[in-house]
């Protein structure tokens, strides 16, 4: 009985794939032509995603490398600041990858020399005053005359941390109502600039306010921000409202491969306080 059912089934099987001359059957040949389209493309995908997951990964390497690079050179401005600039080094070992590091002194900001350009540039004080509610930032900036003569602001320049932006038709106070460019983005940080098309007279003694609003998370780093005022007196010229300096730190990882991330962070360091000013990935 068992191989009656046997042969039964060997005959069943051979009517499914074969005709009665023992020709192949259309049907048989169709499943097997689509099975082999459907077959080589699906492993073709497969092995393209475990490509592309494997190069997300090196670039997320290379990209933690590349931040440990910059994190290394921010150590070196406070604690061991190189003698010249730009300075180059090189890392090795950091996720398996090689981390070129540089740190450059920026000594012109939007086509002004670091520091202040006049013989009497103390006669112009700047302070600030900053509040935070429900979001925004209330920026009042005060610039008082300590000279013997008249002053004329004719531009205000501030350059602010990432995270921040600014709130449009915001300026006020005695110096200006226009609101200013805007250089730059929240993410990375941006650059505002009021430029006067009349300069304000402050008189010798006396002082004006210029006021604006910024919108961003409490707290930030640097919010201060760093700038300069420029006056229109040959002997004050423009004024920086701090004495920190502007750095600039590219670090690039990169492996045997030739794969390659790098990061770009802008920093105004001051005495013993780094305050980053921008951070672009892959620039």
């Amino acid at each position: 009985m068992i191989l009656q059912c046997e042969c039964a089934l060997k005959k069943w099987w051979k009517r499914i794939c074969c005709g009665q001359s023992g020709q192949a059957l259309p049907i048989v040949l169709a499943l097997l032509v689509f099975g082999s389209l459907v077959t080589v493309p699906s492993l073709n995908y497969a092995a393209t995603s475990l490509k592309s997951s494997d190069a997300t990964e090196a670039k997320t390497k290379g990209l933690y490398a590349a931040e440990a690079g910059i994190e290394d050179a921010l150590w070196k401005l406070v604690n061991d600041k190189p003698a010249s600039f730009p300075y180059s080094y090189e890392l090795t070992g950091i996720n398996g990858m090689t981390v070129g590091v540089t740190i450059d002194e920026v000594t012109v900001v939007f086509g002004e020399m670091i520091g202040g350009s006049g013989e009497h540039s103390d006669w112009l004080i700047i302070t600030k005053e900053i509040t935070w509610s429900a979001g925004v930032y209330y920026y009042t900036m005060n610039l008082f005359n300590n000279g013997s003569g008249n002053m004329k602001i004719e531009q205000i320049l501030i350059d602010f941390p990432a995270g921040i932006s600014f709130v449009e038709d915001s300026t006020g106070g005695d110096i200006t109502s226009l609101d200013p460019d805007v250089n730059g983005y929240p993410g990375s940080g941006i650059t505002v600039i009021w430029t006067l098309p009349s300069p304000t007279t402050i008189s010798a003694g006396s002082s004006k306010d210029h006021s604006f609003e910024l919108s961003g998370a409490e707290g930030i780093n640097g919010i201060e921000g760093h700038g300069f005022v420029r006056a229109t007196r040959d002997d004050v010229g423009t004024v920086w409202d701090s004495d920190s300096l502007p750095y600039t730190i590219t670090a690039q990882a990169s492996n045997d491969s030739g794969q390659k991330s790098s990061i770009r962070a802008g920093v105004w360091q001051g005495t013993s306080l780094l305050d980053i000013s921008c951070w672009q990935i892959n620039p």
